[in-house]
Formats: structure tokens, sequence, C-alpha cells
């Protein structure tokens, strides 16, 4: 099962994606967390990424959302209901990431 999810900001210049891929069996799975150019009607060249799992997870589409703060500053990958990872779109700087470590990503959200 793969599981993909994104948000588009309203500029339309930049995009939170994430991607559970378990194309190669869940053993060999990985989730990512992708900051991305939007070109055109296209997700462009990714900009940055953040590691958040490897291996088979149990989780579903309804279990992620990706989505930006109201200022469109930060987007954040929220996982269970919890603010995952996200990425500061104004100076780059990436939170959170490698579920288990640092699964509270500490952010300042609005």
């Amino acid at each position: 099962m793969d599981i993909f999810d994104s948000a588009i900001r309203t500029k339309g210049d930049l995009a939170g994606v994430f991607e559970y891929d378990e194309t190669d069996g869940p053993q060999n799975a990985t989730a990512y967390f992708y900051l991305s150019e939007i070109k055109g009607q296209a997700f462009g060249p990714i900009v940055a990424s953040i590691h958040i799992q490897s291996g088979a997870w149990a989780i579903t589409e309804a279990d992620v959302a990706v989505r930006w703060d109201r200022n469109e500053q930060f987007v954040g990958l929220f996982i269970f209901g919890t603010l995952a990872a996200a990425f500061d779109a104004t100076t780059g700087a990436r939170y959170g990431g490698g579920h288990g470590k640092d699964f509270n990503a500490d952010i300042s959200w609005s």
C-alpha cells in the first residue's frame, strides 16, 4: 500500500508532500515528507526532505494530513493528529521526523 498526501500553498509556488512507499514490500517501506516547488500544474524539484519512517507501518491515508499554517510560512505533516514534521518555507528550517525520535516537533504553529 502506498500513501500520498499534499498541500499546495495558495500562491501556487510550494507544496508539502508526504509519501509512504511500500513498492518493494513492507519490510523495505519508507516514508518521507518533502518541500517541493510547483511548476505549472506539476510538482517541481524537491527543495528539502525529512525522513519520517523506514519499514512496515500501520497507517492509512486517513491517519495523515499535510497542511499550511494560517500565514503559510510553515507546512506541516500531521500523523494520527500530531504534528510530526514541518518546513519553514521562509528560512528553509526543518523540524521533526524520525518517527519515535522527535515525533512531537517543537514548532510555533499558528
